[in-house]
C-alpha cells in the first residue's frame, strides 16, 4: 500500500527531554517522601491537643503517604507491609495495621484551599472514572447491571493548573448545572471570577445569560452552526466575531486557547498517575471518600507534587 503524504503541518518536538526524565524520576520520589519522619512528635502533639477520648498514634503525614500508595492501586494489607519494612530498616518509628489505615485514608478530608487571587479566569469540564472492572464484552456477554461510571465535573485555574472545585455524582447529570452550582458556592466563599467556561458542551443560551447575570465574562466556544440573532447578546456578539475573523483568532483573543491546561491536562496527568478505575465499594465514599482520593484531590503536598511534575 502506497503511503500517503501526512497531512497538516509536519511535527517538531521542542521538549527538554533532560527535563521530562527528571519530572518523572521525581514522581518516584513523592512514593517515598518520608520528610514528614522529622516532625512526627511534633504533628501528633499538635494533633492530640484538647482531643477528648483516644489519641492519635499516627501523624497525618503518614497517612497522606499511604493514601498516595493506595492511589496506586496498592490494597492496604501490601501497605501495612511496606510500612513494617520502613520501620525495620529505622525509617518510622511505628507502622499502623490495615485496618487503621484504611479508616484513616477514608476519613482525609478532600477539601481544597478556596483561591485568594482576584480576577480568576476559570474553565469547567466533567469525565467519568470506572467503578467496576471488565470491559464492554463482559457486560455486554453476560448481562452485568453494575453502574459503570461516576461523574466528575471540575473548575480549573489555567494559570497554577490547579483545581478550584469539583463535585462528584454516581447518577450523571447536566455538567452545567454542576457548574453552576459549584460557581455558586465560590462566589459565596467570596472567590473573585472574572471569566468562565468550557467547551461546546457548555454553549446553552441560558448559561451564557446566567454567566452574564452573574456578571461573569463567558469563554464558552460556540457551535459551528450557531445563530447571530440568539437570545443571548454576548453570544451574538461571538459568534459574529467568530465568524468574520475565524476560530482561530477567535480563540486566541478571547483567551478560550488556555482551556486545556485547567480542565484536560489535570485530567490527564491524574488519570496517568492513579488510573481510570476507583477503589470504592459504597456509594458514600464514591462522593466524599476514595472517589475524591483516586482523583488526587487532596490539597496535599505529596499528591499535588506528583501531579504537577506530570503536567
Amino acid at each position: 500500500m502506497v503511503k500517503k503524504k501526512r497531512w497538516g503541518k509536519k511535527y517538531i518536538d521542542n521538549r527538554d527531554f533532560k527535563k521530562c526524565t527528571e519530572q518523572l524520576v521525581k514522581r518516584g520520589e513523592y512514593l517515598l517522601d518520608l520528610d514528614f519522619v522529622e516532625r512526627w512528635n511534633r504533628e501528633l502533639a499538635e494533633m492530640n491537643r484538647n482531643k477528648v477520648g483516644a489519641l492519635f498514634k499516627f501523624p497525618n503525614s503518614l497517612i497522606q503517604l499511604q493514601a498516595v500508595w493506595h492511589g496506586k492501586s496498592i490494597p492496604y494489607r501490601m501497605i501495612e507491609g511496606m510500612t513494617v519494612r520502613l520501620v525495620e530498616m529505622s525509617e518510622l518509628p511505628d507502622y499502623n495495621d490495615y485496618t487503621t489505615v484504611d479508616r484513616r485514608v477514608n476519613r482525609m478530608s478532600t477539601k481544597i484551599a478556596v483561591p485568594q487571587s482576584n480576577n480568576l479566569t476559570l474553565f469547567s469540564d466533567g469525565t467519568s472514572l470506572q467503578v467496576v472492572e471488565g470491559g464492554e464484552y463482559l457486560r455486554e456477554k453476560y448481562g452485568k447491571k453494575n453502574r459503570r461510571w461516576v461523574q466528575v465535573v471540575i473548575w480549573g485555574d489555567p494559570v497554577t493548573k490547579e483545581l478550584v472545585s469539583f463535585e462528584v455524582n454516581i447518577v450523571q447529570s447536566s455538567e452545567i448545572a454542576s457548574a453552576k452550582k459549584q460557581i455558586e458556592e465560590l462566589l459565596d466563599k467570596g472567590v473573585d471570577i472574572r471569566a468562565a467556561g468550557g467547551d461546546g458542551a457548555f454553549d446553552e443560551i441560558d448559561f451564557w445569560n446566567w454567566l452574564e447575570w452573574k456578571n461573569i465574562y463567558s469563554l464558552i466556544k460556540p457551535d459551528k452552526n450557531a445563530r447571530e440573532d440568539s437570545e443571548s447578546v454576548l453570544r451574538n456578539l461571538a459568534v459574529k466575531w467568530r465568524n468574520k475573523n475565524g476560530y482561530d483568532k477567535w480563540r486566541k483573543k478571547t483567551g478560550y486557547g488556555c482551556r486545556w491546561p485547567a480542565t484536560e491536562g489535570i485530567f490527564s496527568a491524574v488519570k496517568r498517575i492513579f488510573g481510570e478505575q476507583i477503589h470504592a465499594r459504597s456509594e458514600i465514599w464514591h462522593l466524599t471518600g476514595s472517589c475524591g482520593k483516586v482523583l488526587g484531590l487532596q490539597n496535599t503536598k505529596t499528591i499535588w507534587g506528583i501531579i504537577k511534575a506530570e503536567s
